[in-house]
Parts: C-alpha cells; structure tokens; sequence
C-alpha cells in the first residue's frame, strides 16, 4: 500500500525528544535583528534625549513590528529561506518608519507617514495569522499551546501599546508615562520573542514533505486498525462528505487520537485524511474505467465523497500522477 505525501503537508518533531536539530538560519538572523530593534525603541522611549544618537535609536527602533513579523515567519514556516516579498515589506516598514521619525515637512512627510502607518498595521495583522497557517489537529499537544501562548500575549502586548492615548494635546508628564508603557511593552515582547526563538531551536519544524517517525504499534492499534478497515470495506465511510477522524472515532466508540495511532503505526498512512483519500481514489479509478456508465468528473468526485471537482482533481493526480480524465482516456485506449 503507497500513499503520497502532498506538497503542502508540514511535520513536526516531536515536542521535547530526542537532540535538538540547528535552528534555521533565518530565525537566528531575525532574531537578533528583532533584539537590536527593540532595544533601541526601549532605549529611545524609556531614557530619551536630544541629539543625532537619541535620534538614530529612535528610527531604528521604528522597524520593530517588522521583524517581529518576520520572526513569526521563522517560528512557524518550516523553510530554511524566506520568501523575498516579507523581507521586502519589512524593509519598508523600517525604512518609512526611520524616515517618518525625522518628520520631514509638505507632500514628502505625508506619503511617507502614511506609507509607515499602512505597512505597519498590515504587518501587526500578518504576525496575528501566521501561527494558524499550518495549524494541523494533529500537531502535538506541546506546539499547540506554544502557538496559542503566542498569540495571546503578542495580542496583549500590541493592544496596550496601541489603546495607549496619545496626541499633542497630552501633558509632558503623561507622554513620559505613555513613553515609559510603549518601553515596557517592548520589554514585553523582547522577553516573549527570546523565549520563542529558544523554544523552536529546541523543537524545530521540520522541512516541508519531511516524514514523521513512525510509532511502534501495539496490539491494540492492529486490533483498531483492523476494525477502521472493516467500516471502510463495509460501510464505505469514506463515500460520505467532509468525513473526519472524530467521526470514525464516534462510530468505533474510540478516543480520535486512537484512531490516528492505528492509521499510521499500523496502515502506513500520514494521516487519517490520507487513508481516506486513498479509498476514494480507489473507488473513483473503478468508477473512471467503466464504460458502461457515463459519469461526468464532478459525478465520480461526488460519488466518491469529495466536495468539488479541484480538491478531488488535485487528490487523485497525487495518488496516480495523473488527472482523472487522462486516467478515463488511458483506460479506453487500452480496450479499444
């Protein structure tokens, strides 16, 4: 029995075993990126001053919610290189950012400012999204609950720090005292962005396509494995749209992490939704050579229990290699 591993499929290693792998080379080089930035920002709105030094901490530290984007990327993107478009929009978060800190008059300043103020929330945005762009239930329990942790307290320290009042009208003492919060804040998020980096570089994602180690199967899990095969055969629960572990699980009265053990300690499958697809191509290859009925693809995706013709198209071509209408064409020229 084959099943095929999708392009798009990321595994994790797992959470607290074995020797640490080196962290890619990106998260380090964001991170101390990161840490320069924000240690300027603290050094500029925690001590202030006046002078070219006071001033050049200051627009460093304006490129902050920049790389704390780009060391989201790095936490949760598995690639050893980054894309080239991020480190674009970062570099223009720092740079109109830098230049809107010298508050250069007319036309210039206005572009500028709002050029930083678009760039900036869009990125504040993006660092929200990326922990959830792979965000698997079957991620182990451990990476779960650090994506979680991240979110909330990246939450907290971006709604402080923009609930904070501002405005010319405010009194010196209260800019000092808003200054002093947004110097915490980044405190805040060198501390949590530190603790991050270490957690991967101790639990690092492994490259995309990369398989995970299969876990000795016990009696038990050929025993479950037999009846998941049995409801298959039988049944053909995988006909049924939108199909998931819970609800096999719910029918063989078994935990779905149960489930999930048996279908890949002991069938050999990546996951749940592998052994399904792999029984639905099946019966759709059937469906494709018989001639005696003439189903449309959208019928076979259907019959079969997918959704819309792309996911099945998509499915099927990793199963086979092909599409299933040059499968239906191939098999016709093999009888006439």
């Amino acid at each position: 029995m084959s099943t095929t591993t999708a392009p798009d499929s990321v595994t994790l290693n797992a959470v607290g075993g074995g020797r640490p792998w080196p962290a890619p080379g990106r998260l380090r080089t964001y991170g101390l990126i990161m840490a320069g930035s924000f240690v300027s920002y603290m050094l500029s709105h925690g001590i202030g001053g006046a002078g070219p030094v006071w001033t050049a901490l200051e627009m460093v530290g304006a490129g902050a919610c920049g790389w704390a984007w780009l060391i989201a990327r790095a936490l949760f993107d598995p690639a050893k290189r980054d894309a080239w478009w991020p480190r674009i929009v970062a570099g223009v978060v720092a740079v109109s950012g830098a230049l809107s800190v010298l508050s250069l008059p007319g036309l210039a300043g206005r572009v500028i400012d709002n050029g930083y103020a678009l760039s900036g929330s869009a990125v504040l945005l993006l660092t929200f999204v990326e922990p959830f762009l792979r965000f698997r239930r079957d991620l182990p329990a451990g990476e779960k609950r650090f994506r979680i942790v991240f979110v909330v307290v990246y939450a907290l320290l971006v709604a402080v720090s923009i609930l904070a009042p501002g405005g010319a009208d405010l009194t010196a003492e209260a800019a000092r005292r808003i200054d002093l919060l947004k110097s915490l804040c980044a405190l805040g998020g060198l501390v949590a962005g530190t603790a991050a980096v270490t957690f991967r570089m101790r639990h690092p994602l492994a490259a995309e396509g990369a398989s995970r180690p299969r876990r000795t199967a016990t009696p038990e899990d050929e025993r479950l494995a037999r009846r998941v095969l049995d409801l298959l055969d039988r049944e053909a629960v995988h006909t049924e749209p939108n199909l998931k572990v819970a609800d096999v699980a719910a029918r063989l009265g078994q935990p779905e992490y149960r489930v999930s053990q048996a279908v890949t300690a002991v069938l050999g499958f990546e996951n749940f939704n592998r052994l399904i697809n792999h029984h639905r191509i099946a019966l759709a290859k059937r469906l494709l050579a018989d001639d005696g009925r003439r189903r449309s693809i959208l019928d076979v995706a259907f019959e079969c229990g997918f959704g819309s013709v792309g996911p099945f198209n998509r499915a099927f071509k990793a199963e086979t290699g092909v599409t299933p209408r040059a499968f239906r064409s191939a098999r016709r020229e093999e009888t006439t």
